[in-house]
């Protein structure tokens, strides 16, 4: 039992005979999966919560109250307070400003509909009156009105058997997410001791060499996915600025509620602000149509700006990574698992790049080859 060679077989034999297991059992395997998923929701969510949170409670604790309370233990529930308060009051700010602006546009909506049909009526009868053609037009605008009606009637019955569904999934959901902050607010409380209880049980279990690669893993990890959350909210502030300033510029309506929505939006990485353009152009449409189209115009053009030019360098340099290599990320985890790609992707292939450069640097040193001599 001793020998290397026999303990290598061994265990290359039992990683076969587990592989085999899981292809033969594929589907009870999956099931099994998604079951302890399901039930392990909460503390997922848990865990990327508090790791969000950590960032100002960080902040709160470190740069705040470090002057004013002294003793550590008392600094941590009262960040987490302030953090609580502060994401609070963002998003209630943000509901009461978005919610009344929209309510308003649906009005004046509603009020210029008259006109918009009486525009149209004097537009076809002025272009297409008297024709064939208008005769066509007309048939089909008919046929499609009767078509989204049959249309409407069977998603509406289809919605109506998927109530019960959607309640429940909906619930489910809530409930998952307040469990989650819960358990993330005690994360939080208890963050260094459950640190320490996560190293001995690592060093236990494997080699220190090991152990203290996968910390250095970890290390990594953490500061790449802070600096690239605390990117990513700078970089949402400036795009909507900038969205603002070009709006006020050209005097389009609802400025700051646009500017609002288009800031929020950017939270995702690259695409968010063109997925807040199509709300934004549809507010800025109830108003003045044709400013909707500069509107969008404007948006492309400072998209382009900041998707080429200031996104890599505000979010590439705060997690080590030049222009390229950030539109790479984003280019292969969106192609690759889609949104959640898009989200994680940069900050990932930052972690990546600083652990094949550590391990070229250091396979470069043990045969002597500095990289001036290269260049």
């Amino acid at each position: 039992m001793k020998d290397p060679k026999f303990k290598s077989n061994l265990l290359l034999a039992t990683y076969v005979v587990v592989l085999a297991f899981i292809f033969i059992n594929i589907k009870s395997v999956g099931n099994i999966f998604g079951s302890t998923m399901g039930m392990l929701k909460p503390f997922l969510i848990a865990i990327c919560i508090a790791f969000v949170l950590n960032i100002p409670m960080k902040f709160y604790e470190e740069k705040v109250l470090d002057k004013v309370i002294k003793q550590p233990k008392k600094r941590r529930p009262l960040a987490i307070i302030l953090t609580i308060i502060t994401i609070i009051a963002i998003v209630v700010g943000l509901v009461l400003f978005i919610i009344p602006q929209l309510v308003e546009s649906g009005s004046t909506l509603v009020k210029n509909i008259p006109d918009y049909v009486k525009t149209l009526e004097m537009f076809m009868a002025e272009h297409f009156s008297k024709t064939e053609v208008f005769d066509e037009l007309w048939n089909q605008v008919l046929s499609m009105g009767e078509n989204i009606i049959k249309v409407v009637g069977q998603v509406t019955g289809s919605l109506v058997s998927q109530v019960v569904d959607i309640t429940v999934g909906v619930t489910s959901t809530i409930i998952n997410f307040f469990m989650g902050i819960l358990i993330a607010i005690y994360i939080l409380l208890s963050k260094e001791k459950l640190g320490i209880q996560a190293k001995k049980i690592l060093y236990a279990f494997f080699d220190r060499i090991k152990a203290d690669k996968v910390m250095e893993v970890a290390r990594i990890s953490h500061d790449k996915f802070s600096k690239f959350i605390t990117g990513q909210c700078i970089e949402a502030v400036i795009l909507g600025g900038l969205c603002f300033i070009g709006m006020t510029i050209f005097s389009m309506p609802y400025a700051l509620l646009v500017s609002t929505i288009i800031g929020v939006t950017a939270l995702v990485p690259i695409f968010g602000a063109l997925i807040g353009t199509i709300p934004a152009a549809f507010i800025i449409f109830m108003v003045e149509p044709m400013t909707a189209v500069w509107f969008v115009i404007l948006i492309v053009v400072i998209q382009q700006i900041e998707g080429n030019l200031i996104y890599p360098m505000v979010v590439g340099n705060s997690i080590g990574l030049s222009a390229i290599w950030v539109l790479l990320a984003i280019t292969v985890g969106g192609s690759t698992f889609g949104i959640l790609g898009i989200l994680i992707g940069i900050p990932l292939f930052g972690v990546l790049y600083t652990l094949l450069s550590t391990i070229t640097n250091s396979k470069l040193k043990e045969k002597n080859i500095k990289v001036e001599d290269i260049d």
